[in-house]
């Protein structure tokens, strides 16, 4: 996939964007109201300018606010998001480990899901119980 930088500067009540690693010669300027217009417009001018179908699967176009105090304050925020997504995932699989633990240990999946904090429905989904090979199955009426 072919990711296109752009960046975007304040002008009156629009955004204008230039977009770079356009051909020579051609329209690699756009604008927009807001900014998420201004995004659809960049990509919008990428497919025309390139002649290639508006697919998010082809290209993505990146686009970035050319004034620094906003670009440090966007990539500041986004780089915190990114943090808090790893943490989600560590912390799922934390939890995963751990109520499969307590399950296998004996624990209820109620006694589990009260020292998790968590109920016991969310336990029954991180540590499924084994389905008890004692129990015969019944025949199925036909």
């Amino acid at each position: 996939m072919t990711t296109h930088k752009a960046t975007a500067e304040r002008q009156g009540r629009f955004w204008v964007v230039r977009v770079d690693g356009l051909p020579e010669g051609e329209q690699n300027v756009t604008q927009g109201l807001t900014w998420t217009e201004a995004h659809e417009n960049a990509r919008d001018l990428v497919s025309l300018v390139l002649d290639i179908e508006d697919d998010p699967a082809a290209y993505t176009v990146d686009l970035v606010p050319a004034d620094p105090a906003m670009f440090e304050v966007v990539r500041e925020a986004e780089e915190a998001d990114a943090a808090v997504q790893e943490a989600e995932k560590r912390r799922r699989a934390a939890m995963t480990r751990a109520a499969r633990t307590l399950v296998g240990l004996g624990l209820t999946q109620a006694e589990a899901g009260r020292m998790l904090g968590v109920t016991h429905q969310r336990i029954a989904q991180l540590a499924p119980k084994a389905p008890d090979r004692n129990t015969k199955k019944k025949p199925l009426a036909a």
